[in-house]
């Protein structure tokens, strides 16, 4: 075979209706900016997490593909954001508006980029997660020469310029190095163009081992007729674990003359912080968002649309009218005041706290001027201890906050599925995990011994209990461990539907949707509560065939239930006798009684 002219296979970046001409050199390789893979259309739902990115603005955008390694972040070629070929690609905010378009036709924004500086290799931060989209596995190690990959893109196939849909072609591994994987094409036919750069390439059990970086793209439309060569050149990703978790975990950084304009939003891990249209500067956590719940501080500047904030030289961060400037301190709504520190900066840092550093400060370093309070405290509340506005707790599956509008909220740490909750818009409010057992929710001037009570567990005379996230749960323990207090959602294991109530006296299952009707308060007094006052209860006596309803708590023996590890239900009454689906029916609005316990999946219900 032939060797090449000194010349890399070039990928090509798609852009608009120009392409990006200069060539790349390296190794004395000429090579392009980007590419797009000539195969087959995925299947549908096969590759989610793969993303079409758009770089600049039309007629002047470039096309790439990306892929979520977190619901934060993008794994994707740095070719993709080179102003001029081979040109570095600074961290930070992309010099060209970037938007990711996910499987779904969701937009979103990207806010900062990571580069390596060994390959081809950049992450970018998401403005907001990509909820909903399982992210790509990382494969471990290099994949043995011979072995037979796939890479996939949003580039161009054999007879479409800017096709709307992703492709997959299959590949050989030629050839390693520390940096680089080479491909060959599998069938001779299967090619990456451009667009396709960035895109993922996979292992057999669909782990990402690298980005496409460059190909030949022999075939691909609009290149030469007289190329033929198939080959491509992949950034590794494996071994990069590491890397990638700590990227992660970095926070977003405002420097010096930075602005978040209205409509604007910065994201770290766990926390985003948006610039509302109505002039408030919200920081949210990583589960909530504008009419979503789960803000943690506010600027309280609302009411002046337009509003923008800025992080000055002088190291103050501020709010702004719409037409506000440093040199009229009457248009400012908020500041930090941290004035008279040059080189001062802003981080959202990873545990949701906003946090101004001197120039020299930062995490684990000191040098915090002013910060908004909201960081992680754990997965727990020991005896005595408080979760005020803005602070949450987490055991990574789950998260409990105390948003400053008032709310307790439970919700899935990853999806962002509110899981239970108590409502109560009374802002600044914060629980207590008194010392005497009771797990409370007060007024912001209320508290132990002063009135004010929202909301409690009804669980004192327990001395030393405590309060935590297990699983997606959160429970009251004694001192010794055990519960006292449990909120759920109860799943029977042979329909997979949730224990519901139908807002009157019917008790049965239905579809999973996490609604005040599905969320069960398993009380000290061995209650089943929804609703707040309506508990779970057995006809008269809880003898075999007696029906469940819900009725008003009064007390009685027929409403106290026995939540055991087995994951049956038992009455208190008559413990053989277990909670069931009658008739094993899995339908929505089957109905509930009891029958003697014979461990079917039927008499089963498990906390998700």
């Amino acid at each position: 075979m032939k060797r090449p002219n000194p010349a890399r296979p070039s990928l090509g970046v798609a852009l608009g209706a120009a392409l990006l001409a200069a060539p790349l050199t390296l190794t004395g390789l000429t090579a392009g900016t980007a590419q797009a893979a000539v195969g087959t259309p995925a299947a549908a739902g096969s590759l989610n997490h793969t993303v079409q990115l758009s770089v600049g603005a039309w007629p002047e955008n470039r096309g790439c593909s990306a892929t979520l390694v977190d619901e934060l972040w993008l794994a994707t070629a740095a070719s993709c954001f080179a102003e001029r070929p081979g040109d570095a690609v600074p961290a930070g905010k992309p010099a060209r508006k970037t938007t990711a378009t996910l499987s779904d036709g969701t937009v979103l924004t990207v806010t900062e980029l990571v580069p390596r500086t060994d390959r081809d290799l950049v992450l970018a931060r998401l403005d907001r997660a990509a909820k909903g989209v399982t992210p790509v596995k990382l494969a471990s190690a290099v994949p043995a020469v011979g072995a037979k990959v796939s890479a996939a893109g949003f580039g161009r196939t054999k007879t479409e310029w800017v096709p709307d849909k992703i492709h997959k072609a299959g590949f050989t591994v030629t050839s390693t190095t520390a940096a680089d994987l080479a491909l060959d094409s599998t069938n001779g036919t299967d090619v990456l163009c451009k667009g396709d750069t960035g895109g993922p390439v996979l292992d057999s059990a669909g782990n990402l081992l690298g980005v496409n970086s460059r190909s030949w793209q022999g075939g691909c439309f609009g290149a030469p007729v007289t190329e033929t060569r198939t080959g491509a050149i992949a950034a590794r990703t494996d071994g990069l674990a590491s890397w990638i978790e700590t990227v992660k975990q970095s926070p977003f950084i405002l420097k010096a003359g930075d602005i978040l304009r209205p409509g604007e939003m910065i994201s770290s891990q766990h926390g985003k912080l948006i610039m509302q249209t109505n002039g408030d500067l919200v920081l949210y956590h990583r589960t909530g968002a504008e009419n979503e719940g789960g803000a943690l501080w506010i600027s309280g500047t609302g009411g002046n649309p337009g509003a923008f904030a800025k992080m000055q030289a002088d190291g103050n961060f501020v709010v702004y009218k719409k037409d506000g400037k440093e040199t009229d301190p009457s248009t400012a709504l908020w500041k930090s005041g941290t004035h008279n520190n040059a080189g001062a900066r802003v981080e959202l840092q990873s545990d949701a706290n906003l946090v101004v550093y001197t120039k020299d400060g930062g995490w684990g370093r000191g040098g915090h001027l002013w910060h908004s309070d909201t960081y992680l405290r754990g997965d727990k509340l020991t005896s005595g201890a408080k979760l005020m506005p803005g602070a949450w707790l987490t055991n990574g599956q789950t998260v409990l906050m105390m948003d400053i509008q008032g709310n307790a909220l439970l919700r899935d740490a990853v999806t962002g599925r509110e899981l239970w909750g108590k409502y109560t818009w009374s802002w600044r409010s914060y629980l207590h995990m008194q010392d005497d057992g009771n797990l409370v929710l007060y007024k912001a001037d209320g508290g132990q011994g002063k009135g004010g009570n929202l909301w409690a567990t009804q669980t004192w005379n327990g001395a030393g209990a405590y309060t935590s996230l297990d699983g997606n749960s959160l429970v009251v323990h004694a001192s010794d461990g055990g519960p006292r207090w449990a909120n759920s959602t109860l799943i029977g294991a042979q329909s997979g539907r949730c224990l519901d109530w139908n807002g009157a006296t019917g008790a049965m299952i239905w579809d999973c949707w996490a609604g005040e009707n599905q969320r069960w308060d398993a009380t000290a007094a061995k209650e089943l509560r929804v609703g707040g006052d309506r508990c779970l209860t057995a006809d008269k006596g809880a003898n075999q065939g007696a029906r469940v309803s819900v009725t008003p708590c009064d007390g009685t023996d027929e409403q106290k239930w026995n939540v055991n590890a087995d994951s049956t239900i038992t009455a208190v009454l008559n413990p053989g006798q277990c909670m069931n689906v009658w008739g094993q029916a899995t339908a929505n609005g089957s109905g509930l009684g009891l029958w003697q316990c014979n461990g079917g999946a039927n008499t089963k219900w498990a906390r998700p």
